[in-house]
């Protein structure tokens, strides 16, 4: 695709969402696409600049920038137009985790370490059919069956199947795998779907502030790291550089989480004035709870990073895949929504609902 047609595409999306929010009344939404759009404006001019400077972080800045463009751009169209479509996006969107998550272990006919066996394969297509199961409980608002459809009747199911194949070897390393799959992608990631239930302004409180927060903590890292080879060994450079697990990434710090939730319990304050009215009392959320949403939303997001990161040094992989230039595969853009999605849905539905 040319870069005339890429931007016709994006303006398109971008315009008809817009249309569609401002005919259907939803100003808060309206007021949280141009909060949007001006944050992708902004960083579209640093990458300008950058590549004007030559900045070797030019390339990365520019991908990362139009990629966000599309996925917002998506994403707001899913949103503004029909509820069904919403939630065929964000069950393509836990589909795609799940599949991306199965190749880095591809199968193999033998039973070994971080690895399928072909036996798995009747069971990794439950998972899959698992899916549009799971999004349909979540259409019809059935809250009952939807808490319980994965941890309850799947996880119940997966082992029968695997007593049916009559299995014995590799049985355990199999079930750890997939369950940590269905676990993370269908029903943590899942409670985005239910989440449209509660009000689809929550759903963008928690994706914004997600994803918000992997944008600051990247920038936060960057100017961390300048400011510690000012001083290198000094007591402010250690402090600013003292990693949470070295192992798995050794320029996460405590410094730059505790600094980038901060930021997130400031930005979430931003929304208060146009989260609605929630539960049946008809309750409007506090900045004190706003806050308090925001900054687990920041630890939360930097824990998911950490547990993927942690992941991949185990599978030995840079990223899970390449569908999103600048950001690697799906699952490394998705990693933090597993982790903050659930928590922020349970901590306002125990709230307000």
């Amino acid at each position: 695709m040319t870069a005339a047609l890429k931007v016709a595409a994006l303006l398109a999306m971008l315009g008809f969402s817009g249309y569609r929010l401002y005919q259907s009344g939803q100003t808060a939404m309206l007021e949280i696409l141009a909060a949007i759009l001006g944050l992708l404006v902004f960083f579209s001019a640093v990458s300008l600049v950058l590549h004007l400077r030559r900045s070797p972080m030019a390339m990365e800045i520019r991908d990362r920038t139009e990629t966000w463009w599309f996925m917002a751009a998506v994403f707001m169209l899913a949103l503004s137009t029909h509820r069904l479509v919403s939630f065929t996006f964000l069950g393509f969107l836990c589909f795609s985790a799940l599949r991306e998550y199965y190749s880095l272990m591809p199968m193999k006919n033998i039973s070994g370490d971080k690895v399928l066996a072909f036996k798995d394969r009747v069971v990794v297509l439950i998972t899959y059919l698992w899916v549009p199961a799971v999004v349909y409980i979540a259409y019809i608002r059935w809250y009952e069956l939807f808490i319980i459809m994965v941890p309850v009747y799947l996880f119940l199911l997966m082992p029968i199947v695997f007593v049916i194949q009559d299995r014995t070897e590799g049985a355990v390393k199999s079930l750890g795998i997939i369950t940590l799959g269905v676990m993370m992608f269908v029903f943590n990631l899942g409670h985005s779907l239910f989440m449209i239930n509660l009000s689809p302004v929550l759903l963008l409180f928690a994706f914004g502030l997600t994803e918000s927060r992997d944008v600051v903590a990247f920038w936060v890292g960057k100017a961390f790291a300048r400011l510690a080879g000012l001083a290198p060994g000094s007591r402010l450079a250690k402090i600013l550089e003292a990693p949470i697990a070295p192992t798995i990434n050794p320029r996460k710090s405590w410094a730059g989480g505790l600094v980038s939730a901060g930021a997130m319990a400031a930005l979430a304050l931003l929304f208060v004035p146009i989260l609605p009215p929630l539960g049946e009392d008809h309750l409007r959320a506090s900045g004190a709870f706003c806050a308090f949403a925001g900054f687990l939303i920041g630890v939360l997001g930097l824990a998911g990073d950490l547990v993927f990161g942690m992941i991949k040094r185990d599978l030995q992989v840079k990223d899970t895949g390449s569908a999103l230039p600048g950001h690697g595969g799906i699952i490394d853009r998705v990693n933090s929504l597993i982790f903050t999605v659930p928590v922020t849905f349970h901590l306002f539905y125990w709230r307000f609902f």
